[in-house]
Protein backbone atom coordinates (compact mmCIF):
# COMPACT_ATOMS: atom_id res chain seq x y z
CA UNK A 1 0.00 0.00 0.00
CA UNK A 2 2.69 2.53 0.93
CA UNK A 3 4.13 1.76 -2.10
CA UNK A 4 1.43 2.68 -4.75
CA UNK A 5 1.54 5.60 -2.44
CA UNK A 6 5.02 6.62 -3.40
CA UNK A 7 4.27 5.44 -6.84
CA UNK A 8 1.13 8.40 -7.23
CA UNK A 9 3.57 10.96 -5.57
CA UNK A 10 6.46 10.25 -8.63
CA UNK A 11 4.00 10.58 -11.31
CA UNK A 12 1.92 13.16 -9.95
CA UNK A 13 4.66 15.84 -9.20
CA UNK A 14 6.65 14.63 -12.78
CA UNK A 15 3.47 15.85 -14.25
CA UNK A 16 2.19 18.62 -12.46
CA UNK A 17 6.24 19.83 -13.00
CA UNK A 18 6.17 19.50 -16.74
CA UNK A 19 3.35 21.34 -16.44
CA UNK A 20 4.68 23.60 -14.93
CA UNK A 21 7.61 24.15 -17.90
CA UNK A 22 9.94 22.23 -15.92
CA UNK A 23 12.78 20.71 -18.34
CA UNK A 24 12.22 16.62 -17.93
CA UNK A 25 15.67 15.75 -17.83
CA UNK A 26 18.98 18.38 -16.25
CA UNK A 27 20.88 20.20 -18.79
CA UNK A 28 24.04 18.32 -19.97
CA UNK A 29 26.91 17.92 -18.79
CA UNK A 30 24.08 16.18 -16.05
CA UNK A 31 27.06 15.25 -13.43
CA UNK A 32 27.74 19.22 -13.01
CA UNK A 33 24.52 20.50 -13.58
CA UNK A 34 22.44 21.99 -10.83
CA UNK A 35 19.44 22.81 -12.94
CA UNK A 36 15.76 22.13 -11.54
CA UNK A 37 14.12 19.33 -13.33
CA UNK A 38 10.71 17.30 -13.12
CA UNK A 39 13.13 14.00 -12.47
CA UNK A 40 15.31 15.45 -9.68
CA UNK A 41 14.60 17.07 -6.86
CA UNK A 42 10.99 17.29 -7.35
CA UNK A 43 10.09 13.51 -7.11
CA UNK A 44 13.14 13.75 -4.01
CA UNK A 45 11.19 16.31 -2.64
CA UNK A 46 7.68 14.69 -2.96
CA UNK A 47 8.31 11.18 -1.57
CA UNK A 48 10.11 12.91 1.35
CA UNK A 49 7.15 15.04 2.36
CA UNK A 50 4.58 12.09 2.17
CA UNK A 51 7.66 9.79 4.10
CA UNK A 52 7.49 12.99 6.67
CA UNK A 53 3.26 12.51 6.83
CA UNK A 54 3.21 9.33 7.00
CA UNK A 55 6.29 8.78 9.87
CA UNK A 56 3.82 10.78 12.15
CA UNK A 57 1.23 8.74 11.20
CA UNK A 58 -1.01 11.48 8.91
CA UNK A 59 -2.73 9.34 6.08
CA UNK A 60 -5.29 11.46 5.53
CA UNK A 61 -8.17 10.03 3.18
CA UNK A 62 -7.99 7.03 1.04
CA UNK A 63 -4.88 5.30 2.97
CA UNK A 64 -2.94 7.92 2.02
CA UNK A 65 -3.58 8.04 -1.90
CA UNK A 66 -4.74 12.01 -1.52
CA UNK A 67 -2.01 12.84 0.39
CA UNK A 68 0.50 11.44 -1.97
CA UNK A 69 -1.53 13.66 -5.14
CA UNK A 70 -1.55 16.75 -3.00
CA UNK A 71 2.31 16.14 -1.89
CA UNK A 72 3.09 15.55 -5.46
CA UNK A 73 1.47 18.95 -6.30
CA UNK A 74 3.08 21.18 -3.06
CA UNK A 75 6.77 19.60 -4.42
CA UNK A 76 5.90 20.85 -8.24
CA UNK A 77 4.77 23.99 -6.87
CA UNK A 78 8.19 24.41 -4.33
CA UNK A 79 10.45 23.51 -7.07
CA UNK A 80 9.38 26.21 -9.61
CA UNK A 81 9.04 28.87 -7.18
CA UNK A 82 10.71 28.66 -3.98
CA UNK A 83 13.53 26.45 -4.54
CA UNK A 84 16.42 28.77 -5.00
CA UNK A 85 14.74 31.26 -2.25
CA UNK A 86 15.22 28.35 0.14
CA UNK A 87 18.03 26.59 -1.36
CA UNK A 88 20.26 29.58 -2.73
CA UNK A 89 22.97 28.40 -5.45
CA UNK A 90 26.76 28.03 -3.43
CA UNK A 91 29.29 30.90 -5.25
CA UNK A 92 31.22 28.14 -6.29
CA UNK A 93 28.19 26.89 -8.37
CA UNK A 94 27.88 30.04 -9.90
CA UNK A 95 31.71 30.50 -11.43
CA UNK A 96 33.53 28.76 -13.90
CA UNK A 97 33.65 24.45 -12.99
CA UNK A 98 37.66 24.51 -13.48
CA UNK A 99 38.67 27.42 -11.16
Amino acid sequence: MLLLNYLITIFVSIIVALALRLPLLPEKPRRFSWTKSAIFPTTIIAMGLLAFCFSINFYYLYDGKLLAIIMGIIAAIFVKYFFNYVFPDSPSVKGDINE
